[in-house]
């Protein structure tokens, strides 16, 4: 792995994990919206952040030994992953960022953070259907293709 790739990854994951959760919890208070405080959410929160960075790890893992490559766009998977949870789901570290922002609303209780949540579902969706999957079509070939006609998108 090259420290380019460290670098970027380190920077994507600063923006993605911090700064933008914190943006809409400073937009939560600027506009003055509830915040709930219940601490069994908050374990579930915890736990939720705690599966979801592991699993993540793990997706960076196979990345590296099945895909050749790494989940950062600077130096990507070179063949199709179809082992652990790729076996399931196209897209498991993209489920583990929503897993993620999902924990970070039941843990902080703000509503802005589940509008993040929803949003990112949203952009996620749209991200892999209409560049990512087409791109990944032209790079990797048919056995991306037959890859998709196997595993579910998402779920």
């Amino acid at each position: 792995m090259k420290i380019r790739t460290v670098i970027v990854g380190l920077i994507l994951l600063f923006l993605i994990w911090v700064l933008l959760p914190l943006s809409f919890i400073k937009l939560n208070n600027a506009l003055g919206l509830p915040v709930y405080d219940f601490r069994p959410l908050k374990l579930i929160g915890l736990l939720l952040i705690g599966i979801a960075v592991s699993t993540d790890i793990y997706l960076f893992y196979l990345f590296k030994v099945y895909g050749k490559g790494t989940p950062v766009p600077v130096e990507p998977s070179k063949k199709v992953i179809e082992t652990g949870l790729y076996k399931y789901t196209r897209n498991p570290m993209y489920l583990g960022h929503l897993t993620i922002y999902l924990g970070l609303f039941l843990y902080f209780g703000y509503l802005t953070l589940l509008i993040l949540f929803l949003l990112a579902a949203a952009a996620l969706h749209i991200l892999v259907s209409k560049w990512e999957e087409p791109d990944l079509k032209k790079r990797l070939g048919k056995e991306y293709t037959d890859y998709l006609q196997k595993v579910p998108r998402w779920i």
